[in-house]
């Protein structure tokens, strides 16, 4: 840089030289700046579930879950998620055996090749608010609730 400067003072180009000896000190400042113990630093938390043998908090997870279907399930699916993946995280087998034949599922054919409705299974995806996308951008002024299985993650 020095050389550079010392080239341009040399050939007349004095407006090219204080533009580069201004950048060299803008530059020069900003390492400084970096480097100084007034800037400060995020903390380092130790979070409990990153650890070799955490995990995440079941009772947290249950809660969650619980938030969710109370208010989000309104507008979000988590249709990536099936009932028989919360088994021993937030409920028992048998709680959510119970909350998924609580909900009715399209199946199908049948032998005379019928759609029909049955109770719902643990090998089921948790159910969306809307049939299909349509329903749901008309729903909300055109816009799709994003679905929050990939939130968790």
């Amino acid at each position: 840089m020095a050389h550079r400067l010392r080239t341009a003072f040399k050939h007349g180009h004095r407006a090219t030289a204080a533009l580069g000896a201004s950048a060299a000190a803008a530059s020069t400042a900003a390492a400084v700046t970096l480097l100084s113990d007034d800037v400060v630093h995020p903390l380092e938390i130790d979070w409990e579930h990153m650890g070799l043998f955490s995990s995440y908090d079941c009772a947290a997870l249950r809660r969650g879950f619980h938030v969710y279907r109370q208010v989000c399930a309104t507008c979000h699916s988590i249709e990536r998620i099936h009932y028989r993946e919360l088994v021993g995280v937030t409920h028992t087998t048998d709680e959510l055996i119970e909350m998924a034949s609580e909900v009715d599922v399209l199946d199908g054919p049948n032998d005379e090749g019928e759609m029909f409705e049955r109770p719902g299974k643990l090998t089921d995806p948790l159910p969306s608010p809307y049939a299909n996308e349509e329903a749901g951008r008309a729903a909300n002024g055109g816009a799709l609730p994003p679905d929050l299985a990939l939130m968790v993650k």
